[in-house]
Formats: C-alpha cells, sequence, structure tokens
C-alpha cells in the first residue's frame, strides 16, 4: 500500500446532519447524559464529562447524513510531510488552520487531522453515571474494502479484527484501544452507529437506567460482544442516529504481537450474553439508506 501517516493517536469527534436540531440537543443533554459544550442557532457542539471538548458536533440539516470525522496526530506530527505522503497516496490535504489538515475519504466524509497534546489520555470524572468520551463510530460503505484500504493504507490504522466476509471490520490507531472505527458494508455511505465510553460497567447500566426512566428502551442490549470485548447499549436518537453506551473496550497490550482474527457472525459472537440479537429497528436504523436513494 505504501506509505502510510503512522500517527493517528485517537479519534476525537464527529460531525454529523440533524433535521430535529432542538430535540437532538434536549435528547443527549436531558437524557443521555452528554454535555453541551456550545451552541449556535444552527448546530450544537457536545462532549462527554472527560477533558476533550467538541467530540459530537450537530449542524441543523434536512436530511441524516454523515458529515466528518476528527482525528488527533502525535505530538511531534510533521504536518508537511504528512501532507506529502497524503499527496503521494492521490489524497488532497489542505490546510485549516496551522495545526489541522483537511482531507476527504473516499466516500466523500470529511476527515480533520489535528496535532494533539493529550490524544491518549481521556482523563477522569466523578460523575459515574455519564459518558466520558467518544469511544468509537462504525461507518457503512458501499464499498466497504476500498474504504478499509483508504483507512489502513493512506491513514495508517491497523486491522484489530473483523467480522468473516467483509461484514465489518475493526481498525485501530496508535493506542491501546482494540478499535476507534469501525467499517461495514452497506448500499449507502453515512454513520452506522457511534459509541460514548461510560467508563465501567455500573456507568453503562446507570446510564442505561436513565434512559428507561425517561421512557427510552434500547433497541439493542445492554449485552457483550466477542469481538473487541466491550458491553454495549444501544439507543436510537430523534434523528434516528444509533448512539451506544460501552466500556471495557479491549486494550491491546502488545501491538506487534497482536493477530487479527476473522470472527464467525454468529449470535454467540455478536452477544455472548445471550441476552439477544439486535432488534428488528436497531438493524434498520444501522443499516438502511436513510436519504431513500
Amino acid at each position: 500500500m505504501g506509505q502510510s501517516i503512522n500517527s493517528i493517536v485517537a479519534l476525537t469527534g464527529l460531525e454529523l446532519e440533524s433535521p430535529a436540531l432542538q430535540e437532538t440537543i434536549s435528547y443527549y443533554v436531558e437524557h443521555f447524559g452528554l454535555e453541551l459544550e456550545q451552541h449556535a442557532s444552527s448546530w450544537a457542539a457536545l462532549k462527554g464529562t472527560g477533558p476533550r471538548g467538541r467530540q459530537v458536533m450537530f449542524v441543523a440539516g434536512d436530511q441524516r447524513r454523515l458529515r466528518g470525522l476528527n482525528f488527533e496526530l502525535d505530538q511531534g506530527a510533521n504536518l508537511d510531510e504528512l501532507a506529502k505522503v497524503l499527496g503521494n497516496r492521490g489524497v488532497r490535504a489542505e490546510r485549516q488552520s496551522p495545526g489541522t489538515l483537511c482531507i476527504k475519504d473516499p466516500d466523500g466524509t470529511n476527515i480533520s487531522l489535528s496535532r494533539g497534546t493529550s490524544a491518549t489520555n481521556h482523563g477522569s470524572t466523578t460523575e459515574k453515571d455519564r459518558p466520558i468520551f467518544l469511544s468509537h463510530v462504525v461507518i457503512n460503505s458501499p464499498d466497504a474494502a476500498q474504504l478499509v484500504a483508504f483507512y489502513v493504507g493512506a491513514l495508517g490504522l491497523r486491522v484489530s479484527d473483523k467480522y468473516e466476509k467483509g461484514l465489518l471490520t475493526f481498525l485501530r490507531a496508535d493506542q491501546p484501544q482494540h478499535h476507534c472505527i469501525g467499517i461495514s458494508p452497506a448500499s449507502y455511505s453515512g454513520l452506522n452507529h457511534f459509541a460514548m465510553d461510560c467508563g465501567t460497567i455500573d456507568g453503562v447500566m446507570m446510564g442505561v437506567g436513565r434512559m428507561k426512566r425517561a421512557g427510552f428502551e434500547p433497541v439493542w442490549g445492554p449485552g457483550r460482544h466477542r469481538p473487541g470485548g466491550n458491553i454495549f447499549c444501544y439507543f436510537e436518537d430523534p434523528n434516528g442516529y444509533v448512539a451506544e453506551f460501552t466500556c471495557d473496550v479491549l486494550s491491546i497490550s502488545d501491538d506487534e504481537q497482536w493477530v487479527a482474527k476473522e470472527w464467525a457472525r454468529t449470535p454467540e459472537n455478536g452477544n455472548v450474553w445471550g441476552t439477544g440479537g439486535p432488534t428488528p429497528r436497531a438493524i434498520r436504523l444501522m443499516n438502511d439508506n436513510p436519504t431513500g436513494s
């Protein structure tokens, strides 16, 4: 695949289009447990309780759409050299600011690459029932193999594990967490779901309890995935996006010794607790084309 930038240390944010912005703000702040960092009439920036800011951005629009992903680079990343390497891969990189490069992936999603200061430190919080930081994002693509090749070959992410027949590929950055991106085949390019880490099983379950008391039932979970090992519980937001509470994502302590495994797509691997698979509603939300095109 040639050169890659090999300096992405974390996924730090995503930007989504929202047809129901005010209802979305209320949902995530009052019920899901995120903090409203900043907002205007046409957008809102939300975050977990950890030190990172602006992890989920919602921008008013007519339909559900994944607008962009933000990654943090190694503190010593040379952006001029990175732009040159990306250019050699046929990827046009533009400076958005002195510390940020902007590119597009093959599906047209905006990618922001910013030189960071604390990418490997998610921080701690005393609020044990609220999401702390953005854990991972799973994206759909009509050409999942091409998208995996881009994130691995051009951006330097590594394959941690995958399901058989390319049904879902887990990619990690330069930190121990098993995956920060998942790529799944679908008829369209867009968001499958995003996950906020709640720190502990109690954090996840207290979040689930808070949502249930507010009248929101999970579309899948609680459960535990086998690939990645994480606990999960998925909910539907006012836009039809799927947002997940998670914790216990597997930590890869020895990157050189890790061997990616191909997993069978079975109910037992999807949820080792045996508490059930995704509801028909979850399957539709995570796999149907939201634009209808």
